[in-house]
C-alpha cells in the first residue's frame, strides 16, 4: 500500500454534494480478480462542527482508520476528499467486486451513522463506468 501524491488538491464536482478536494489518496499495490466498481460515500461529522482546527486534525488523523477499511476484500484505491465550503467529507473508492463493495459500505455506514449528522450519510455503488473515467467526468 502507498500514498499517491499527484492528485492532491484536485477538485471534483459530485452530483450529490458539490465540489470536493482530494487531501489524501491511498492505493493498494496488489491487484485483485473481481470486476472493479466505483464506490462513493459521503457524510458530515457531527463532532467537528465548523471548527477549522478539528477539521485540520481529522484530515491528518483519519489515516489511522486505514487498517479498518483496507482489510476488507476488494479494496484498491481510496480518495479522501473534503468540501472546503461545507466541510462534508467524501470517499471515492475503486473496489474490486460489487458484492465486496456492498459488504464494506454496509459495515462503514453503521459506524458513520454513529458519528455523523442525521441524514448526512449516503453512498452509491457505480458499476457502469471505470474509476478513472468516473473521475475524469467530474474533474474541475
Amino acid at each position: 500500500m502507498h500514498l499517491r501524491q499527484d492528485r492532491l488538491g484536485q477538485l471534483y464536482s459530485i452530483d450529490r454534494g458539490g465540489r470536493y478536494a482530494i487531501f489524501r489518496e491511498t492505493v493498494r499495490n496488489k491487484k485483485t480478480a473481481d470486476k472493479p466498481v466505483v464506490l462513493v460515500v459521503g457524510f458530515r461529522l457531527k463532532v467537528l462542527r465548523s471548527s477549522p482546527f478539528f477539521h485540520w486534525l481529522f484530515e491528518r488523523l483519519c489515516i489511522l482508520t486505514t487498517p479498518f477499511w483496507s482489510g476488507f476484500r476488494g479494496f484498491m484505491i481510496k480518495l479522501w476528499m473534503v468540501n472546503t465550503k461545507t466541510k462534508d467529507y467524501l470517499g471515492i473508492y475503486k473496489w474490486s467486486g460489487k458484492e465486496n463493495a456492498r459488504i464494506y459500505v454496509e459495515n462503514l455506514s453503521k459506524v458513520l451513522h454513529l458519528v455523523s449528522t442525521y441524514g448526512s450519510v449516503w453512498y452509491e455503488i457505480v458499476t457502469s463506468t471505470e474509476f478513472e473515467k468516473y473521475l475524469t467526468r467530474r474533474k474541475q
